[in-house]
C-alpha cells in the first residue's frame, strides 16, 4: 500500500509532528496532502484541526508555499471566465483556492501516455473491465440531449440508495453548451457516466464527472471514461485539468481515488487577462460550487463511517 494512504503515518506525519523533512516540492505535496487527511479523519472542521495542531498547521503553510506555481492564461470569452470564477473562489474567507492549492492533473501531450506505467495498473484493469462488460463511450453535442442527461442526473441526485448523499432542488441544466461532454453507455446505449468539462487553451476544468447509478458497472466505465476524457482533452492541446473542489473539501475515499488518477495539489497563478475581466455565467454566479455536485467524484462515494477505508472510493 502506498505510504500516503497509510493512515497510522498521516495521523504520525501531521499531528505528532515527526514526519521527515521534505527535500522536494513532491515531498511537500504529500506531506501536505496527509496533512487534509488526517484533518478529514478527525472529523473535525479545518479551523478547529489547524488550531488543535499548530505545528503540523504550519508546517501545511510551508508546503503550499513550497508547491510549483503552474501560471494560466485563461481568455475573456467561450469558457475561460467560467474556469476562471472557480479557481478565484474562496473557502470560508480564505485566499482564492488557486493560491492555496488545487486539486491539478497534469495532462500529457501524447494521449496514449496517461494509461501507461505500473501506476496506471488499477486503471487500465478497470478500463478492460468495462470494455469487456460493453461500455461503450460518445460525445454529446445536442444541446437538446445535454438537457435531457443533466435532468438525468438530477433525478439520480434524489434517488441516491444513501439518503445522507441525496440532493433535492438541483438543475444541472445551466451545464448545457459548455465546454466538452461525454458520456459512457451500457450495451443498451444507457447512460452510465457523464463528464462535462469546460476548455480554454491549455486548461480544462472538471465541471461534472458522475455516475448516473451505483453498480459495479457504473464504477468500472467511471475508469474508462477518466481514461477518455484525459485522451480527448489531450488530443485537443489542454496541458492541465483541474477539479472545482479543493484537497480540504474532499473525502478521504475521493482523495485516494484522485491520487491514483494522478491528481496532486498544485497552486495555480491567473495572469490577468487583456482588458476588463469578463463577467461570469449568471448560472455559476448564482451557484456556489460546494452545493453543486459539479465536481469531480469518486466512485460511489461511502457512508461517512467507511470514508477512511482505501477502498471506500471503489465500492
Amino acid at each position: 500500500m502506498r505510504k500516503w494512504w497509510r493512515h497510522g503515518d498521516a495521523r504520525e506525519a501531521t499531528a505528532s509532528g515527526t514526519a521527515p523533512r521534505p527535500t522536494s516540492p513532491e515531498e511537500h505535496e504529500n506531506r501536505l496532502s496527509l496533512y487534509w487527511q488526517a484533518q478529514v479523519e478527525s472529523g473535525q472542521p479545518a479551523y478547529v484541526h489547524a488550531v488543535r495542531h499548530p505545528v503540523a498547521t504550519a508546517r501545511a503553510v510551508v508546503d503550499v508555499l513550497a508547491l510549483p506555481r503552474v501560471e494560466a492564461r485563461l481568455s475573456q470569452d467561450g469558457d475561460g471566465p467560467l474556469i476562471r470564477r472557480y479557481l478565484s473562489r474562496r473557502t470560508k474567507g480564505t485566499l482564492p483556492i488557486a493560491s492555496t492549492g488545487v486539486c491539478l492533473l497534469p495532462v500529457p501531450a501524447d494521449p496514449a501516455e496517461y494509461s501507461t506505467g505500473s501506476n496506471r495498473q488499477t486503471l487500465r484493469r478497470k478500463v478492460r473491465a468495462a470494455e469487456k462488460a460493453g461500455v461503450t463511450w460518445r460525445r454529446v453535442d445536442d444541446p437538446a440531449e445535454q438537457v435531457g442527461l443533466a435532468r438525468q442526473l438530477d433525478r439520480f441526485l434524489q434517488e441516491k440508495s444513501d439518503h445522507r448523499y441525496r440532493q433535492y432542488g438541483t438543475d444541472h441544466t445551466f451545464m448545457v453548451g459548455v465546454g466538452l461532454w461525454i458520456v459512457a453507455c451500457d450495451p443498451s446505449g444507457t447512460p452510465l457516466v457523464l463528464a462535462v468539462a469546460p476548455i480554454d487553451g491549455e486548461w480544462a476544468m472538471l465541471l461534472c464527472f458522475i455516475s448516473l447509478g451505483e453498480t459495479r458497472q457504473h464504477s468500472d466505465a467511471r475508469y474508462l471514461l477518466t481514461q477518455v476524457l484525459v485522451e480527448s482533452l489531450a488530443v485537443r492541446g489542454v496541458r492541465h485539468l483541474v477539479d472545482t473542489a479543493s484537497p480540504h473539501e474532499l473525502t478521504n475515499g475521493l482523495r485516494h481515488f484522485q491520487r491514483m488518477l494522478g491528481f496532486r495539489i498544485g497552486r495555480v497563478r491567473l495572469a490577468p487577462s487583456a482588458g476588463a475581466p469578463a463577467a461570469a455565467p449568471e448560472a455559476v454566479q448564482q451557484s456556489d460550487a460546494r452545493s453543486s455536485v459539479v465536481t469531480v467524484l469518486g466512485p460511489q462515494q461511502s457512508p461517512p463511517q467507511d470514508r477512511d477505508h482505501p477502498n471506500a472510493a471503489i465500492s
